[in-house]
């Protein structure tokens, strides 16, 4: 009896000491990804912050004429260190896409814009990458970037206003017109929508004045 009952409490005795191993495990592995969380937000916020910094140097660079080249060139290595240190972050490779628009290398800033949305398929990411396709003169890209944009983010009406630009240069006006007319249910204030509806029906600015930023004059296209 006695030997039955010390197998038992030694039997207990294990039990209790893998119970408190597994609890230790799983505590350890709990502070392990907290601690790889907390690093990951660390590493972003140093990233944005030589993102922003990088992005200072863009606008040095865009109020000189012509383009300052080499203040662009000084904010890629930044954006590449910000990189460095957030491989992840889809801000850096947008501002990447837009240098490299500015240096006209187009198939580099298209690169650049798809792989921000791979990292973060955002509304917002999704319109750059459409208006890259647009500049480079490729509205069928153009208009896939805006339709999975929307699928991603279906109230952006700036989505729609991109896709609706899409259609126009593939003179599928119908289409193009639905598209504004969308977006402006869904943003109201959206004045380029509706600019763009005036333009395409034959307003006093006709269809040539379709563009993103009506109340702006034309940019220039830097890849072309």
């Amino acid at each position: 009896m006695n030997t039955d009952v010390k197998m038992i409490c030694r039997s207990g005795g294990k039990l209790r000491l893998s119970l408190a191993l597994a609890v230790a495990i799983a505590a350890m592995g709990t502070l392990a990804i907290a601690s790889s969380s907390y690093a990951a937000e660390t590493n972003r916020a140093e990233s944005d912050a030589v993102v922003a910094e990088a992005e200072k140097l863009v606008e040095q660079a865009g109020q000189a004429n012509p383009v300052d080249t080499k203040l662009i060139h000084q904010a890629m290595d930044k954006l590449h260190t910000a990189l460095k240190i957030d491989p992840r972050n889809d801000s850096a490779y947008v501002d990447l896409g837009f240098c490299y628009g500015v240096l006209r290398d187009a198939d580099t800033a298209i690169d650049m814009y798809r792989t921000a949305t791979d990292l973060n398929p955002s509304g917002p990411n999704f319109i750059e990458l459409a208006d890259i396709y647009m500049r480079v003169g490729d509205p069928q890209d153009a208009l896939l970037a805006a339709n999975a944009g929307i699928v991603k983010d279906p109230t952006n009406a700036r989505l729609y206003n991109a896709k609706g630009l899409a259609l126009n240069d593939l003179q599928r006006f119908d289409e193009a017109e639905d598209a504004w007319e969308k977006a402006l249910r869904l943003d109201p204030n959206l004045k380029v929508a509706q600019a763009n509806i005036d333009a395409l029906n034959g307003g006093s600015s006709g269809r040539g004045s379709i563009s993103k930023h009506p109340a702006q004059a034309p940019a220039s296209n830097p890849l072309q």
